[in-house]
């Protein structure tokens, strides 16, 4: 225990953190080619260049891009062994390669040009060892070759070679044929060392300088420019020449004479940094150089060449590794590895500071350790080591006395250590008085008013009086004093003394009225608290997994002032500690590196592994700093770090960025692209990018952002990894922006690559023109067919329009003409029923003449109102024709029985031929009865002399219009010897209201002109045709051809059923009931009907018929259809209804063709048109006398 106060008299305070280099390496498994760097340079762009044994190297803080030999490429290196280096003016690299000459690549980065002896007589040596610009010109040394200066020229490789040598009794001549370093001064002056002493160009030729000593002419190993002067390395020592031309020697010079002489000399300050044959060195002012640790346990090698950036940043040859980095912001911090400066523990759990400077450092096996200011470290003498031995110590404080304490785990002892008197004590759970709580000591900190407050892990809180160690206050985990579990993370005193405490409740604070720790009014955070700190009386820090808390005080609260997160860089980790700097900057310590947050420039700094750290993960709770400024903290890996948090930041600078490269995929493999005129071809299909910010200290810490125009919304973040593919481009010009920021918060140059993606041949603009003239002449020609389009169009409605209206005038006719053959058929009934009547009266001849001159006008009224009728029928699609069997050679004789008579009245020789006449065919018997009448009518009517003959035979099979077989049909000629006809008059036959010869036709032979119109129409319904041929003055010749199939006639019924209806007696005379409204019609209906001589009972309307047939048996009712109030058709369905049997007979004057199916459906037996006469009635009753008397054939079961 002697040797312990000894430890602590001599502790000083000094200002910042104790100088130990420490540098990051760049190794072969970082893509360096070798890990033998004979030369290091940094070009005009920024990158970093080394020379390897294997190949050349360019670093650009993320990656590194390696050149070597290759056979089959003339561009490639000549050789991998690149002894030297060199960056000129304009920014080409100039390299050499063992016994391969020199090479130089162009600032494009294409491929080397290569110069030899071989190919360029004027070199005296492949073996090039220095190379260096000056006086606009490329100067190389050789070993045994000379010096050369490059020159442009004419010559076939554009330069011209001067070569300079040693000339004998030539004092202004080289020295040597060996050159070992050159350089150029600040007056733009070559100086060259040689195997034989120092020289310098002074234009025209050298001027040999010989160094201080004894030897003026020693080998000279180096030359290093600062400011106006020269340093020198030979093989007699360092020396150094002013500006002026003085000369003088370090008093240590001896030290890098032959076997350490210093290849490399660059200025760090008011010190420098040396490179010798063994060592890296550091010069400080009135100090001796001192050699630092490259951190490397590989071979002891040369150091060749060192470089320092502008920003301070130092790369330097690390033997058996490759290259060394030391930030430029190196002196802030420094690291001490397990075991390195007296270190006696693997790991540290706990840091105190010492009152009169320094800090004591746990170990967790009982380590105590003192470090002074100056950062040397002293261990506890044996004894005490041996008192302390085993003991897990987590947590230590220094009272005001200068008596440590210490708190362990396992039993929850405390002890209290006092350097003045080497005594110790010791409180444990069991002890008699002034017991601890049991729980680990995990937690102690000095109160202001110099009393002692430490936690118990799970068991509270304790006071203790620091002059004996008694318990002052007790605070037992739990909810009745305020601590909750006693899980707690950190003790903190506020501007008023009172304790404050932060754990898994929250946090709370110390009132000593209550007697308990409370909330804290304005701080809710309902989560675990890892940190607090104060930053003075009136601002207070928390950290939880949210990130930073900040609050400040308001009245007797408190209100948050700022939250820092994840947004900002906080990560969402547990705090190892705590702290706030002078500068009223917090520090947090952390598993994932040590995080600076800085209120003023609301900037967030994060020390890693970058920066020099072993481990970026810091041990929980082992973090103090001193009123120095200076933190202190353990790491994971057993080492120890000391950091100035009052050392400034490098100054802001604007860091290089570059595009990286430019790449397309072409042919599945990436092709580089020039940044400068960049173009697509329609058949690329990706784009890559890649930015490099040229900042080494952080590479990590670098971000990039891009942001494309017209395509990106805003700038698009990709962290460290400053590139970005772009797929699927479409045709056109682009402009790229991009950013970048170095960890430090430095940003870049915004950097702009414009590009173009060439258009597909159909979308150049060539062939866009194309296409729009094209698109003229379709436009042109789409304009011409819509007007095409839009005149059919119109042309299509006008003709819809004449269609719709002749359709309604067709309707219209038809309804008008449907009218007005029911308004005439009704007044027809009338006259010629009376006419018929009248004449049934004797009468004179005169009233005789003037009744069938009544009748006759009446009967042509009709026929034209029927034909009229047909027309309209016809027109309107409504003419419906009767598909049923009929005997040919019945319906020929009845036509034959009403037209010879009216021949034979003419004196015409009415002539038949019916042989060849079917008998059974299948079709409308009426219609063909009808154009027969109308064509053999017209035959005797024109014809005035001569004959008129019918012929009718059966056609052969044939094909109709639509290629359908037709097996049967009918054939009718009707042939007359009238007066013929004209081809003109051909012409207009078959028109309406047409005849012969006109007005004049129709004069002498009357007519309507309708009939053959009305036979066209009917034989086209048929499916047939109408033919003529006729020639004036021989005759005329109708021929007809109708498509009716030929049937078998039905046999005679053999045996009788009961009919519906009830048959009428065979007696002549019978009862008929007569339904009609019109009296004048009911009058000669009924007139008829008697005349015949049968009786009839009249009724008016519906209801007077229905209460006649319920009160009297009828035989026969004839019922109009058209009756006010119950119609016919609703009547009959009455009569049927009530038992009704007798047959019904429809009378109506309606001339649409609906009429007759409706009547037969409502149970009608017979249907009567208007006008009814006297032949009609007495038809009607022969009918019904023959249904009554012919038996109907039953089926057979």
């Amino acid at each position: 225990m002697g040797a312990l106060p000894l430890m602590l008299g001599i502790g000083v305070a000094f200002a910042g953190v104790p100088e130990l280099p420490s540098v990051r390496h760049v190794g072969v498994a970082h893509g360096l080619p070798s890990s033998t760097v004979n030369g290091i340079v940094e070009d005009r762009d920024g990158y970093v260049w080394l020379a390897t044994t294997d190949g050349l190297a360019r670093h650009d803080g993320a990656e590194i891009m390696s050149w070597r030999h290759d056979p089959a490429d003339p561009s490639a290196l000549p050789g991998n062994v690149v002894t030297a280096v060199h960056v000129d003016p304009r920014n080409r690299i100039w390299v050499a390669t063992e016994a391969r000459g020199l090479s130089v690549m162009d600032d494009r980065r294409n491929g080397f040009r290569h110069y030899r002896t071989d190919s360029h007589p004027g070199m005296g040596s492949d073996e090039v060892w220095a190379i260096t610009s000056c006086g606009g010109a490329l100067w190389f040394g050789t070993f045994g070759g000379g010096l050369h200066r490059l020159l442009p020229g004419p010559g076939p490789e554009g330069d011209e070679i001067e070569r300079f040598g040693p000339v004998e009794g030539d004092a202004s001549s080289l020295p040597a044929t060996t050159v070992l370093a050159l350089a150029c001064d600040s007056r733009d002056r070559l100086w060259a060392g040689t195997t034989a002493g120092l020289a310098m160009w002074n234009g025209r030729a050298f001027d040999r300088v010989p160094l201080p000593g004894e030897a003026p002419a020693p080998m000279v190993y180096s030359i290093s420019v600062e400011g106006d002067g020269v340093w020198v390395g030979s093989r007699t020592g360092l020396f150094r020449r002013s500006g002026g031309g003085a000369w003088s020697q370090p008093p240590w010079s001896d030290m890098f004479a032959a076997g350490n002489a210093v290849f490399s000399v660059v200025a760090d300050g008011d010190a420098y940094w040396l490179a010798s044959q063994r060592h890296l060195w550091r010069a400080e002012p009135g100090r001796v150089p001192f050699p630092v640790s490259l951190g490397a346990d590989g071979p002891v090698l040369a150091l060749q060449q060192i470089l320092r950036q502008d920003n301070g940043a130092l790369w330097v040859p690390v033997g058996g590794v490759g290259a060394g980095y030391l930030r430029p912001d190196w002196r802030r911090l420094a690291r001490f590895k397990r075991g390195q400066g007296g270190l006696t523990s693997d790991l540290y759990r706990g840091i105190a500071n010492a009152g009169a400077g320094g800090r004591w450092l746990l170990g967790g096996r009982g380590e105590l350790d003192f470090m002074d200011a100056s950062g040397d470290i002293r261990p506890m003498d044996e004894a005490l080591a041996a008192r302390m031995d085993g003991r897990s110590t987590l947590s230590a404080a220094e009272d005001a006395q200068g008596r440590l304490w210490i708190g362990t785990g396992g039993r929850g002892e405390l002890l209290r250590l006092d350097p003045a008197t080497t005594e110790v004590r010791e409180w444990t759970a069991t002890s008699p008085w002034d017991a601890t709580l049991g729980g680990q000591v995990d937690l102690m900190a000095l109160a202001p008013d110099g009393t002692l407050w430490l936690s118990s892990a799970g068991a509270g809180l304790q006071q203790r009086d620091p002059e004996d160690g008694r318990v002052l206050r007790t605070i037992l985990a739990g909810a009745g004093q305020g601590l909750g579990l006693g899980d707690l993370e950190a003790i903190a005193f506020d501007g008023a003394g009172r304790p404050w405490v932060a754990g898994g409740h929250g946090v709370a604070r110390w009132h000593a009225s209550l007697d308990r720790f409370v909330p804290v009014a304005g701080i809710d955070i309902d989560d675990r608290v890892f940190g607090l700190a104060f930053d003075g009386p009136d601002a207070l820090w928390l950290q939880t997994l949210s990130g930073l808390h900040g609050y400040r005080r308001s009245g007797d609260g408190w209100v948050s002032d700022a939250v820092v997160g994840h947004g900002a860089g906080i990560p969402a980790v547990e705090g190892s500690g705590l702290v706030v700097d002078p500068r009223h900057r917090v520090w947090l310590a952390s598993l994932r590196g040590l995080y600076r947050w800085d209120p003023a420039t609301t900037r967030l700094r994060r020390f890693g592994l970058a920066d020099g750290l072993g481990s970026q993960e810091f041990v929980h709770n082992a973090l103090a700093i001193g009123s120095d400024g200076v933190l202190a903290a353990a790491l994971a890996d057993g080492g120890l770090l000391l950091l100035d948090t009052l050392a400034d930041d490098p100054p802001a600078r604007q860091p290089a960025m570059h595009w990286d490269r430019i790449e397309v995929r072409r042919g599945g493999r990436w092709e580089p692209l020039d940044p400068l005129a960049a173009s697509l071809s329609p058949e690329d299909r990706e784009l890559r990018v890649g930015l490099r910010l040229l900042a080494f200290e952080d590479p990590g810490g670098i971000r990039y952002y891009t942001r494309m125009e017209g395509y990106d919304p805003g700038w698009v973040a990709h962290g460290a990894q400053g590139e970005r593919v772009f797929t699927g481009l479409a045709p056109g010009r682009y402009t790229l922006h991009a950013r970048g920021v170095d960890a430090a918060g430095n940003a870049a140059a915004e950097q702009v690559l414009h590009f173009e993606v060439q258009p597909p041949w159909w979308r150049s603009q060539a062939a866009l023109m194309g296409f729009l003239a094209a698109l003229a002449l379709l436009l042109w020609w789409a304009a011409d067919l819509y007007r095409a389009r839009l005149a059919r169009r119109q042309a299509w409605q006008r003709i819809e329009h004449e269609r719709e209206v002749e359709r309604e005038a067709s309707l219209a006719k038809t309804r008008f003409l449907a009218t007005l053959g029911h308004e005439v058929r009704t007044p027809m009934t009338g006259v010629l029923g009376m006419t018929e009547l009248l004449l049934g009266t004797p009468l004179d001849s005169l009233q005789r003449s003037y009744a069938d001159a009544v009748r006759g006008a009446g009967e042509h009224l009709l026929r034209l109102v029927n034909d009229a009728l047909d027309l309209a029928r016809i027109e309107s699609g409504k003419l419906d024709l009767a598909d049923e069997a009929f005997d040919l050679r019945l319906l020929l004789d009845e036509v034959v029985a009403l037209m010879s008579p009216l021949a034979r009245a003419q004196g015409l020789a009415f002539e038949v031929d019916l042989d060849d006449a079917p008998h059974g065919l299948r079709g409308d018997p009426v219609r063909l009865r009808q154009i027969l009448l109308n064509l053999l009518g017209n035959a005797i009517k024109f014809t005035e002399r001569g004959h008129v003959r019918l012929e009718v035979s059966g056609c052969r099979p044939s094909v109709d219009g639509e290629g359908i077989p037709v097996p049967h049909g009918l054939r009718l000629r009707v042939i007359d010897s009238g007066p013929g006809l004209n081809e003109e008059q051909l012409t207009r036959l078959f028109q309406r209201f047409e005849q012969a010869d006109g007005a004049r036709t129709a004069a002498r032979y009357g007519g309507s002109g309708l009939g053959l119109a009305i036979c066209q129409e009917l034989a086209a319904a048929m499916g047939g045709e109408i033919g003529v041929e006729s020639s004036p003055g021989v005759g005329t010749r109708f021929e007809v051809r109708l498509p009716l199939a030929h049937v078998p006639l039905p046999e005679r019924p053999v045996e009788t059923v009961t009919e519906q209806s009830e048959p009428l007696p065979s007696a002549r005379t019978h009862v008929i009931l007569l339904v009609e409204d019109d009296r004048t019609v009911a009058e000669v209906i009924a007139g008829l009907l008697r005349a015949q001589g049968h009786r009839v009972v009249h009724a008016g309307h519906g209801l007077a018929a229905l209460a006649e047939a319920s009160t009297a048996a009828f035989d026969l009712a004839l019922l109009d259809l058209d009756l006010p109030g119950l119609d016919g058709v609703a009547l009959a369905r009455q009569l049927r209804t009530l038992g009704f049997m007798a047959p019904l007979v429809a009378i109506t004057a309606r001339a649409d063709a609906d009429a007759e199916p409706e009547a037969m459906a409502a149970g009608f037996d017979h249907f009567l048109r208007k006008p009814v006469t006297g032949a009609t009635l007495r038809s009607l009753m022969r009918r019904l006398s023959e249904q009554a008397a012919t038996p109907v054939v039953a089926e057979a079961p």
